[in-house]
């Protein structure tokens, strides 16, 4: 398995490639922003809901299923899941998730996960690219109506969410913004319709996730701000749906590609 790594600093990695037998899985995080691309199926996660808006892409023949109440299945289309929505994902076939995180977006309170135009889901891949000339605002906004709704949130909500992946104690971040931690949590629920403590466990996550090709899962844990690693474990499971065994780029090398899905795909289209 080959590791690429796009940035010099091993110490904070922003993205990683690996590559095994014909399987590659990506990760990159930027801001609030995370990426993650796979070319594997994978069976239906474990129920789960986080404080990101959730953009999946089938690619090259590839087939996403979403269960939220109701099955929303996509191959020639792709998938929005609001933040704080239960649901369980099932993939055939390379994909592409994109996480944008609460703070980004408008709120989508009573939202339900709606299928999106391939076109658009495509046009914000392409943004991601620093040479496309792509607006990614200007792109996201094509996901979503309320995404074009969206406004500036209160400087010390912003503040506040800025100092989360290095923040221990609530309410030492609130005494230095100036008011009670309790003020603090009902600003920022109302603004972004996440609560603090969540949108805290997601920067953590996501940073975990920069660090598993480098280190033990216990490692990874104590260095991205977890208690322990039964702290990152619940976490995973509870955002992501997996826990970080299967998340970590060392649990692929005991997966085999599955050369058969992209057949199942073509059976299932016709």
């Amino acid at each position: 398995m080959r590791v690429a790594v796009s940035t010099a600093i091993l110490s904070r990695p922003a993205s990683w490639h690996l590559e095994r037998d014909g399987r590659q899985v990506t990760f990159a995080s930027c801001g609030q922003l995370s990426v993650y691309t796979d070319t594997a199926s994978t069976r239906f996660s474990a129920i789960r809901a986080h404080p990101a808006w959730t953009l999946l892409v089938p690619t090259d023949g590839g087939i996403v299923t979403v269960r939220a109440g109701e099955v929303v299945r996509v191959d020639e289309d792709a998938v929005l899941i609001p933040p704080g929505t239960w649901h369980q994902v099932a993939t055939r076939g390379p994909h592409v998730g994109v996480h944008l995180s609460a703070p980004m977006t408008p709120r989508a309170d009573g939202a339900r996960p709606r299928r999106v135009a391939l076109t658009a889901a495509q046009r914000v891949l392409e943004s991601l690219a620093v040479d496309s000339g792509i607006d990614f605002s200007s792109a996201v906004a094509d996901l979503h109506p309320t995404f074009r709704q969206s406004r500036p949130i209160d400087s010390r909500v912003a503040f506040a969410i800025d100092a989360l992946p290095g923040t221990y104690r609530l309410d030492v971040l609130a005494a230095e913004i100036g008011m009670s931690p309790s003020r603090l949590r009902a600003l920022t629920r109302n603004a972004v319709g996440v609560p603090l403590t969540q949108l805290r466990l997601w920067s953590r996550l996501r940073h975990a996730m920069a660090l598993l090709p480098y280190a033990s899962t216990a490692d990874v844990a104590a260095t991205a701000g977890f208690a322990d690693q039964a702290h990152l474990t619940r976490t995973a499971r509870r955002f992501l749906g997996r826990t970080p065994a299967e998340l970590s780029p060392r649990s692929f090398e005991r997966r085999a590609l599955n050369p058969r899905w992209r057949a199942a795909a073509a059976t299932d289209r016709r």
